[in-house]
C-alpha cells in the first residue's frame, strides 16, 4: 500500500505524462499525469459541467443521473480499478491528480458570504459512486444530504465524528452501529492544509493473521455491543448500545464492523477487542490526500481513520466530500418515505441489528 506522502513526493506525482498504477495489496492507487488531467478538464468542463449548474443541484439524483452518463470522463485505469473494487477483488482505490477546483481562499458551503460548491468535486464523486453502485443517505445525518461537507467545526474538535481535528479519528467501518451501511464510501478532496493529515486504512485481510483462531472465533459470536454515535440521537433520543458480532461471512470472504466504543459483554470478549484492536493499528498504513485525490472503499472489508491536524476555522481548512454507497437499494424501501427516498428513516432503539 501507498506510503504517507512527502512534500518531494507529492510534486513529483505530477510530473509524468501518462497514468500510472501500482495494483498491490488489494488496494489500487492510480496516478494521473499532467497532460491526462489537462484532458480529463477540459472534457469534464466542455461535457457534464458546461450545463449552468445552480449549487442546490449538485448532491441530488439528477446529477448523479447525468454524472452516470458523463462516466467516460475518468481514465479507463481508474474505471477498471472501480470495476475491481465492486466485485471485491480490491478493498479501496484511490485515484490521485483528477482536476480540482481553486478554492483555497473560498468560504465553506455553511460560511458567511453564500453558497459555493466544488464542481468538479461534485462531478468526481457522482461519478464513481455511480460507477460502484447507487447513492443514499440517512435522515439524522447532515440533514439527508446525498454528499457531505467534510470539514473541522469548534464543536467536534475534540469528538470522535468527521468534524474532529484536535484528536485523531480511530479506526472505524463507517456506521458500524446500523442494520444498514454503506457498501463503499467514497471521498474526494477539495482541499487540505500544507501538512495534510494521514488518513489510515487496514485491510480485514492484514488484520486477521495477527489474531489467534480462538480470538477470531469469539468475534463470530454476538457477544459484543456497539454505541449509538451522537450525530444519530440529534432528536433527544435517549443512548443506547446494541448488539452484534464483529466478524460475519464465510471464512474465505469475512466481512467486519468495527469501531473503538464496541465492548465486550465478557471477560474473555473484552480481550478479543482488545487484540482486534492493536491488530487493527498495527495493519493500518497512511494516505495523505491532497486536492484532486479520490479515495474509494470496502466498508465491510476495509477500516478508516484519520490523524489530528491544525484547523484555524477561519473556512479555509481541510475540506473533503464524502459520499455512501449501496450495491442493492432494495433493503432500504421499507425505511424511505416518497419525499426524501434515499434517506433512511428508523427508530434503532426499536431496531438493533439484521
Amino acid at each position: 500500500m501507498d506510503p504517507s506522502h512527502t512534500p518531494e513526493e507529492t510534486a513529483a506525482r505530477n510530473e509524468p505524462t501518462s497514468p500510472s498504477v501500482d495494483n498491490s495489496n488489494r488496494c489500487c492507487f492510480v496516478s494521473l499525469g499532467e497532460q491526462e488531467r489537462d484532458e480529463i478538464a477540459t472534457a469534464l468542463d466542455q461535457g457534464l459541467l458546461s450545463k449552468d449548474w445552480a449549487p442546490e443541484e449538485f448532491g441530488t439524483t439528477d446529477f448523479y443521473d447525468e454524472a452516470e452518463v458523463s462516466e467516460g470522463v475518468l481514465p479507463l485505469s481508474a474505471r477498471s480499478a472501480l470495476a475491481e473494487l465492486r466485485r471485491g477483488e480490491l478493498d479501496a482505490v484511490v485515484v490521485r491528480g483528477l482536476p480540482h477546483d481553486d478554492v483555497k481562499d473560498v468560504a465553506r458551503n455553511d460560511e458567511p458570504g453564500g453558497r459555493i460548491a466544488p464542481a468538479r468535486g461534485h462531478a468526481f464523486i457522482s461519478t464513481v459512486v455511480r460507477r460502484l453502485g447507487f447513492e443514499y443517505s440517512y435522515a439524522k445525518e447532515k440533514d439527508g444530504a446525498l454528499v457531505h461537507d467534510i470539514f473541522p467545526t469548534h464543536s467536534g474538535a475534540a469528538t470522535q465524528s468527521n468534524e474532529s481535528w484536535k484528536v485523531d479519528l480511530s479506526l472505524h467501518t463507517e456506521n458500524a452501529f446500523h442494520p444498514l451501511r454503506p457498501d463503499f464510501v467514497v471521498l474526494y478532496c477539495v482541499r487540505t492544509p500544507k501538512a495534510p493529515p494521514a488518513t489510515h486504512l487496514s485491510q480485514l485481510r492484514d488484520i486477521l493473521p495477527r489474531l489467534t483462531d480462538e480470538e477470531i472465533e469469539i468475534l463470530r459470536e454476538p457477544r459484543f455491543t456497539i454505541k449509538v454515535v451522537d450525530s444519530f440521537l440529534s432528536g433527544g433520543e435517549e443512548s443506547v448500545r446494541l448488539p452484534l458480532s464483529i466478524l460475519s461471512g464465510c471464512d474465505r470472504t469475512p466481512t467486519v464492523r468495527w469501531h473503538e466504543n464496541i465492548r465486550g459483554t465478557d471477560h474473555s470478549a473484552e480481550n478479543a477487542v482488545a487484540a482486534f484492536s492493536a491488530a487493527a493499528k498495527a495493519a493500518a498504513q497512511a494516505v495523505r490526500l491532497q486536492p484532486g485525490d479520490l479515495l474509494a472503499f470496502a466498508n465491510e472489508t476495509c477500516l478508516h481513520g484519520r490523524d489530528k491536524f491544525d484547523a484555524s476555522l477561519d473556512g479555509a481548512d481541510r475540506w473533503l466530500l464524502r459520499s455512501y454507497v449501496r450495491r442493492d437499494l432494495t433493503q432500504l424501501q421499507p425505511f424511505v418515505v416518497s419525499s426524501q427516498p434515499r434517506a433512511i428513516r428508523m427508530d434503532l432503539s426499536a431496531r438493533a441489528v439484521d
